[in-house]
């Protein structure tokens, strides 16, 4: 009696937080299926999945009905509403933010005594050879590779240095591919799959939700595995809606991917130099 009550509660904060916006019924389509889908979101955060389901379908249902042009218009207006939300702590989505506990490999060419491989301290830097301490934190993989450049120059004729990302530090994972803001996040507590995506903004139009990779083990031993997220969403197979931890990397693609050998070889490498635009990654999975 009391679990029941407790659901009961439970859905009536739901509906309070979703019908506090303009009834359904004096919105247009769209709008509908966008409250359909954040309905379906608050039930889903609240273990009620089936009710989940059945408002994700909705959406899908009503989108479904639209002209193409409407879709195309919704799109827009969505871009223009992304631009004005605050996105993750990154230069316009496009390179890494070096952390606390990240653990970045330097080399210089010809200066084999040079290579290292160094941790971003708690305060914030890092100690290499002839330079001492240097700030990293807050740098992406790019600006630390010039500012050592830069610093090895009165040592060094032409230093020819090699930034690369070897290891994500703290409690954090990226989300890359087909979502509406891509990057690096902290997680304080266990995240599923669909739990990091929803923080990345959700899936794009173009997602491929039934071949969705989670690349776990880090830089050191990555292993790649494919998700089926259309499962979860539409037929209730939350098994697919996997555990994630520190370090994971989760890429919505917007093909399926057909070799995750190949795949895994040719994704880690921009991610190693701290770069990942929709450039770099619409092309894997052939």
């Amino acid at each position: 009696m009391r679990k029941i009550s407790l659901r009961i509660l439970c859905i009536s904060f739901i509906f309070i937080a979703v019908y506090s916006c303009p009834s359904l019924s004096q919105t247009t389509p769209k709008d509908k299926a966008r409250q359909h889908y954040r309905l379906g979101q608050i039930y889903y955060e609240h273990g009620l999945f089936d009710e989940a389901k059945q408002e994700f379908k909705k959406a899908l249902d009503i989108l479904g009905e639209l002209p193409p042009q409407e879709v195309e218009k919704q799109t827009v207006k969505n871009e223009n509403i992304k631009a004005s939300t605050p996105q993750p702590e990154r230069p316009s989505g496009k390179e890494y933010i070096i952390g606390v506990g990240d653990v970045i490999d330097i080399s210089v060419w010809e200066n084999p005594d040079l290579n290292k491989e160094v941790i971003v301290r708690p305060d914030g830097k890092i100690s290499f050879p002839l330079i001492n301490d240097v700030r990293a934190q807050g740098l992406t993989i790019t600006e630390l590779d010039d500012e050592i450049t830069l610093r090895l120059k009165d040592y060094i004729k032409y230093p020819d240095v090699s930034v690369s990302l070897k290891k994500i530090g703290g409690s954090r994972i990226i989300v890359l591919g087909e979502v509406g803001s891509p990057g690096v996040y902290s997680i304080e507590d266990r995240k599923t799959v669909l739990e990091a995506i929803a923080l990345a903004g959700g899936f794009t139009r173009d997602a491929v939700l039934n071949s969705v990779i989670v690349i776990k083990g880090g830089f050191a031993h990555p292993e790649a595995t494919r998700v089926n997220l259309a499962s979860a969403l539409r037929k209730g197979k939350l098994k697919e809606d996997i555990g994630l931890n520190a370090q994971d990397i989760v890429y919505v693609p917007k093909k399926f991917i057909a070799n995750l050998n190949y795949f895994l070889k040719q994704f880690l490498e921009p991610i190693s130099r701290g770069i990942y635009t929709a450039n770099e990654f619409n092309n894997f999975g052939e």
